[in-house]
């Protein structure tokens, strides 16, 4: 039986500047959301803290390497960030709607591309698991990995339509918003999977626990 609690105290152990880090970020948002009684920050914790135990759960068998696992970092601190902290020129908006250059790239286009290279990055280490790396080349490799980063970025639309519906205000612009979102996840997803290519990355990660199997069967 797969327990979540304590594949993420094993990844904790394993990495623990890695979670440290992302402990302290959560932290601090939870304590914030409390203080100013905000109530998005309720399913934004449920969403990362599930996040958190997948990754966990999968490293496992993984063994996720530092730049993956630092990419996943910066993309739940961005995440968090974007979707709690306060638009600094436009009082009650969020920073997900900042322009970080005027009329041409967004705060939220950022994350999306970020978070679409990671999830696909993640994805590669993942399928080194489970592919006959023998007959399936790294290009094959690389665009079933895109294909899961894009499932990323269709899931986190889906997601933030439900929070728009439950919470009204909490949704960043409409349907051009969402297309474009689309447009960086594409994106990150494309110079992901050609950077691991191009840079011929390892392709078959070492499992974190090697015990996995008797473990999962106990």
């Amino acid at each position: 039986m797969v327990r979540p609690g304590l594949a993420v105290w094993r990844l904790a152990r394993a990495k623990p500047v890695h979670a440290s880090v992302w402990a302290g970020v959560v932290g601090a948002f939870v304590v914030t959301g409390a203080v100013r009684g905000d109530p998005r920050v309720w399913p934004y914790l449920t969403v990362v803290l599930a996040c958190t135990a997948i990754v966990a759960i999968a490293d496992r068998s993984v063994g996720f390497g530092d730049g993956a696992l630092w990419l996943l970092v910066l993309t739940g601190t961005l995440h968090l960030c974007g979707g709690l902290l306060p638009d600094p020129a436009n009082d009650g908006g969020v920073l997900y709607e900042t322009w970080l250059v005027p009329r041409v790239l967004r705060f939220d286009q950022v994350v999306h591309a970020i978070g679409s290279a990671a999830a696909t990055v993640g994805s590669w280490q993942l399928l080194g698991t489970w592919l006959d790396l023998d007959r399936a080349p790294a290009r094959t490799q690389a665009f079933v990995a895109a294909l899961a980063g894009l499932g990323k970025g269709a899931f986190n639309e889906v997601f933030e339509f439900l929070v728009a519906v439950r919470l009204p205000g909490a949704h960043v612009g409409g349907f051009e918003n969402t297309g474009w979102d689309l447009v960086f996840d594409t994106g990150g997803v494309v110079a992901a999977a050609c950077f691991l290519v191009w840079s011929r990355s390892r392709r078959r990660p070492a499992p974190r626990d090697a015990g996995l199997l008797a473990d999962v069967a106990a």
